[in-house]
Formats: structure tokens, C-alpha cells, sequence
């Protein structure tokens, strides 16, 4: 890897460790509150004991396969584009897999953590799970894809070497050809 991919790379690394654990908690409490805690849920409850875990869990998984892919790709060497047009559906493989990740850390940690567990999430409720209402899921379910576009696909499209970074989608608009 080139030191022009590792200073993007690191950045990339620095806000996604910014986003995940500071960032979007400010967000979902202050800007976007309305929307999953409307209906009496307790936002902050949810934010710590759902939310965030879901997000984080999805941060280590994201920074894993970023790794992995990036690892892969440093160890090929293309000798034809067709070769490197091989590994693009491994990457779309790849980014559909931590969206759908994502989305079952956010159902895991909402509702199936509480139901296996047989416990209520909040002292005082009847329900086994957090009542986050549709609006909230739609939210929850478009900021794990924003997530991943942040943690997986700007960091591949910034540091993956070689012509291996022209797979990633939209490389050729934002870093140009080879």
C-alpha cells in the first residue's frame, strides 16, 4: 500500500471510529430522537443497550472484511482487467453481506436479545423488546447502509491497491483511471 492510500485510510478509520461512537448517538439523541422514540421509548436506554452495540458490532465487522479485501487484493497481482473484473462481485458480495449483517445486529439487539433472554428492556414495560416504531426502523435500517458505504466502501474505493480499486463503485468518478 502506497503512504497516498494509508493517510486517506487512517482517516477513514479515525471518522468511522468518531461516527460509530461518539457521532451518530449525538444524532439519534438530538436530531433523529423524535423518530425512534416516539411511543414512550426510552431513548437513552435504547441508545445504550440496543443501538449501540448493533452500530459497534457492525463497526468491528466492517473494519474486519475492509481488512480482509484489502489484504486479498495486496496479495494479487493482475496481469489483465479481466482479472481484476473478476473481483467485483466478491466486493458487491461483500458489501451486501455487512448491509444484511447490519440490519440483524440492529433486530438482533432490538428485539431478539430480549426475547431469548425473556426479559424486558426496561423496568415497567410489558413488552420483551424495544418498541422502536416504523419510522425509527427506517432510520436504523438507512444508517447502517450509510455505515457501510463509511466503514467499507470509501476506505476499499481509497486504499485498495493497484487497479483493484477501480472495482469498488464510483472509483473511476472520484479517483479517475489508473
Amino acid at each position: 500500500m502506497k503512504p497516498k492510500q494509508f493517510i486517506p485510510l487512517v482517516g477513514c478509520v479515525i471518522a468511522g471510529i468518531l461516527w460509530i461512537f461518539i457521532g451518530q448517538n449525538f444524532v439519534l439523541l438530538n436530531a433523529l430522537g423524535g423518530l425512534i422514540g416516539g411511543g414512550g421509548l426510552p431513548l437513552l436506554q435504547f441508545l445504550e443497550s440496543a443501538s449501540s452495540p448493533s452500530f459497534q458490532a457492525l463497526w468491528f465487522t466492517c473494519v474486519a472484511v475492509t481488512l480482509i479485501w484489502l489484504f486479498t487484493t495486496t496479495k494479487k497481482s493482475p496481469m489483465n482487467s479481466a482479472e481484476v473484473r473478476e473481483m467485483q462481485p466478491a466486493w458487491w458480495v461483500c458489501a451486501v453481506v455487512l448491509v444484511l449483517l447490519g440490519w440483524a445486529y440492529q433486530l438482533f439487539f432490538t428485539v431478539l436479545k430480549w426475547r431469548i433472554s425473556g426479559t424486558a428492556p426496561v423496568e415497567g414495560i410489558e413488552a420483551n423488546y424495544f418498541q422502536v416504531q416504523p419510522g425509527g426502523w427506517i432510520t436504523l435500517l438507512v444508517l447502517v447502509v450509510l455505515d457501510v458505504g463509511l466503514l467499507f466502501w470509501l476506505p476499499t474505493m481509497l486504499a485498495s491497491p493497484k487497479s483493484y480499486r477501480l472495482v469498488v463503485p464510483g472509483a473511476m468518478k472520484f479517483i479517475g483511471g489508473r
